[in-house]
């Protein structure tokens, strides 16, 4: 037998105070009677004493009994045969890295799953489970109680954001395929969980500060001096102050004091600082966190903008060789498809498309109607602008009453992106960002570029340029995101931890970022760093964690588990003898 709710079982100490309307005297009443000599031998047995003769009548019995039957059924009592397949499911998202008392919620939730273990019989079997990157099984199958916490001490949470799912729904479905009798869900978010579901939440409520962006960029693509940017937000109820640094080769290049108000954020940034291949921006704060505290990035590239162009009609893209900090070449969309991109960092399709998507940022002049971007409407002649987003790096600066383009044809997102700019029949502007590539479909041509003889269409050619030049090993990769190693076999990556990893002959991929830091890819000769970060806000959010709704799922047919409550039956039985006591006592109370 087992309680839902022990913390009732505490009023049975509270049981002796029903002693004490029966041990303490009455307070003397004045009565008449007739003669006093029978009461003489009970008055001389009576005085003396404060406290009278313990002389329990039946009804105390009754009393008693009501009440422990009464505090037996807020205990929920339920008769439960201990189950023989267990599931653990262990929350390895980055937020279970936050300390409680000097020990981490994952060392937590590990120790409450051995205490668990323990009270399992030998014949039972143990299955185990980590939430990211995927909801998937560590380990064999069927461990035995006792093989189990060994492998737990092997686990560790990843600086992986939690998935966005429906738990509730992926453990039923576990419980319903795997046939379990239980499942325990080890996580730090609240909720309830019921019938084979058992969820089990794991701290408190915490203050923390993160550092949620820092990009080292050029001041412009034309430029070689670089500024950094970071942006520090508070998930705290109350102000803080805290130091922001900054570090390049191993040592701190400069440091400022900021003050971030509650659930607020606040930006800052630093120019005139020396030149490293990599930097790290950190903040000096004793929190719960200490993973969002850090973040990494990576210098933008010290040479030109390198461009590839790739169009039918190229005489007006070589007017991009008078904007200075660039370096263009321009080939057919048949040299394309023979050589590939191997050395540019932006692609401009003009009057052109591929097949798929390229790996690397790209600009889409008025591309063909097969093309996997964007859906391509019916040509327009001298169309207006109407309207456009704001603020948006694309639209600084513009005067779209002056910008009038001879021809364009309206577009449409075929899956992700938005509208940057709009005409009265659609989009002509269409911005996309996929893992960590920038996208800019425009339905109308840019290109002659011809300085102050078009200043408004020479303004948004350039801020577009802009745009693409920011993105370059500007924030990094999130964490769980793969890296591009291109299409060469055999690449070398070395982790932030310095595991070097041989990565296969078929992969062009690598997908295993499950840590923040520096990954080095050895491309050949050449080695390029890639600055992996947490990006995912809501793992800083200690404060207020989304709860999960888990469903009351029942223990799998044909298993054996069985669950008996005895709680109604106690709280009838009170009920009961409540009225026996009343009626009991209510000849007592007429007479």
């Amino acid at each position: 037998m087992e309680f839902l709710n022990p913390t009732a079982l505490f009023g049975i100490f509270l049981l002796p105070l029903l002693l004490v309307p029966y041990l303490v005297r009455r307070a003397p009443r004045r009565l008449v009677f007739s003669s006093l000599l029978f009461l003489r031998e009970l008055a001389a047995r009576s005085l003396g004493r404060p406290w009278g003769k313990p002389h329990l009548p039946p009804i105390f019995f009754l009393q008693l009994l009501l009440l422990l039957l009464l505090i037996l059924a807020l205990g929920e009592p339920v008769l439960s045969i201990r189950p023989l397949r267990i599931a653990i499911v262990l929350d390895n998202s980055a937020s279970m890295q936050a300390l409680e008392e000097e020990k981490s919620r994952f060392e937590l939730a590990r120790e409450r799953a051995r205490d668990l273990l323990r009270g399992l019989s030998a014949n039972a079997r143990v299955d185990l489970y980590l939430t990211v990157p995927a909801l998937a099984q560590i380990g064999d199958k069927g461990l035995a109680p006792g093989a189990a916490p060994a492998l737990m001490g092997t686990l560790a949470p990843y600086d992986l954001g939690d998935r966005m799912v429906d738990y509730g729904e992926e453990l039923s479905r576990l419980v319903q395929e795997k046939g379990y009798e239980r499942l325990f869900f080890f996580t730090d978010h609240p909720g309830r969980g019921g019938g084979a579901i058992r969820l089990v939440t794991i701290g408190r409520p915490r203050d923390n500060l993160a550092v949620t962006s820092f990009r080292i960029a050029r001041l412009s693509f034309a430029s070689k001096q670089q500024e950094a940017r970071i942006e520090v937000t508070s998930f705290s109820a109350k102000e803080e102050k805290v130091k922001v640094t900054l570090k390049g080769g191993g040592r701190i290049l400069a440091s400022r004091a900021l003050t971030v108000g509650a659930r607020k954020s606040v930006a800052t940034s630093f120019q005139d600082f020396p030149a490293y291949p990599a930097y790290e921006a950190e903040i000096e704060v004793d929190d719960a966190l200490a993973l969002d505290n850090r973040r990494f990035a990576v210098a933008p590239p010290s040479g030109a903008l390198e461009i590839l162009a790739i169009s039918p009609r190229p005489q007006a893209l070589y007017s991009l060789r008078s904007i200075p900090g660039l370096s263009l070449q321009v080939i057919s969309p048949e040299a394309y498809e023979r050589i590939g991109s191997e050395g540019h960092s932006l692609e401009i399709f003009h009057f052109s498309a591929p097949s798929l998507l390229p790996r690397k940022h790209a600009l889409f002049v008025l591309p063909p109607v097969e093309n996997p971007l964007v859906a391509v409407g019916r040509p327009i002649s001298r169309p207006t602008i109407s309207g456009w987003r704001e603020p948006h790096p694309l639209t600084r600066y513009v005067n779209f009453a002056l910008l009038r383009p001879p021809y364009a044809r309206p577009l449409k997102p075929l899956s992700f992106g938005e509208s940057v700019v709009e005409s009265p029949d659609g989009a002509v502007a269409v911005g996309l960002e996929r893992q960590g590539f920038r996208y800019l479909a425009l339905g109308f041509d840019p290109f002659p570029y011809l300085g102050r003889e078009n200043l408004p269409m020479s303004i948004f050619t350039l801020n577009l340029l802009e745009w693409f030049n920011e993105a370059l090993r500007g924030p990094g990769a999130a964490t769980g995101e793969p890296l591009d190693l291109g299409a060469r076999a055999g690449e070398t990556v070395i982790s932030p931890g310095g595991e070097k990893l041989i990565v296969g002959e078929s992969a062009a991929l690598f997908s295993r970022t499950f840590f923040q830091g520096f990954y080095e890819l050895a491309r050949g000769q050449r080695k390029e760093i890639v600055a992996v970060n947490l990006q995912d806000a809501k793992e800083s959010d200690l404060g207020d964690p989304a709860p999960i709704e888990l469903k009351g799922e029942p223990a799998a047919s044909g298993s054996g588990f069985s669950l008996f409550a005895f709680w109604p039956y106690f709280l009838l039985a009170s009920i009961l003898l409540l009225f026996l006591e009343w009626f009991w006592g209510r000849p007592a109370a007429q007479a």
